[in-house]
This record gives C-alpha cells, sequence and structure tokens, in this order.
C-alpha cells in the first residue's frame, strides 16, 4: 500500500572505481564511504609498507577526490 522508497545502503564501495591520490610520499586509495558518518576506508601504501584504516575523515581527502565521489 502506497508508496515506500527504496532505502539507500549506508556503505559505498569505491573500490571498483579506483580512486588514489598521492600526498606526502604516500599512495592513498580509497576502499569504501561510512555515509552515516561520512569516514572512509582507506590504504595507505608508504614504501613497503600498507595499512588499512577505517575512520579516515571524508574532510581530508582533496577536493577534487571529493568531487570524483560526489556523496550527495
Amino acid at each position: 500500500m502506497g508508496y515506500r522508497p527504496r532505502k539507500r545502503n549506508a556503505v559505498v564501495q569505491l573500490r571498483p572505481r579506483n580512486i588514489s591520490y598521492e600526498e606526502s610520499g604516500r599512495t592513498i586509495t580509497l576502499l569504501s564511504m561510512n555515509r552515516d558518518n561520512m569516514d572512509l576506508e582507506v590504504e595507505i601504501k608508504e614504501g613497503n609498507e600498507t595499512k588499512i584504516l577505517a575512520d579516515f575523515p571524508f574532510a581530508h581527502l582533496p577536493k577534487k577526490i571529493k568531487k570524483e565521489i560526489n556523496p550527495l
């Protein structure tokens, strides 16, 4: 009965889009984004070392990358 809008997923997978950028000798690759709290899961490569952070803030991204994601 009636119209029920589709629920949007809170987590957006960004891995298939291969979005990455270089910052101060590190390569940062975006893996996923949580729309509820605007946090990203990123993979950071520094030389031979690789770390995965689950609470990288969206505000710390460069403007060019923010436009590419366009969360709204």
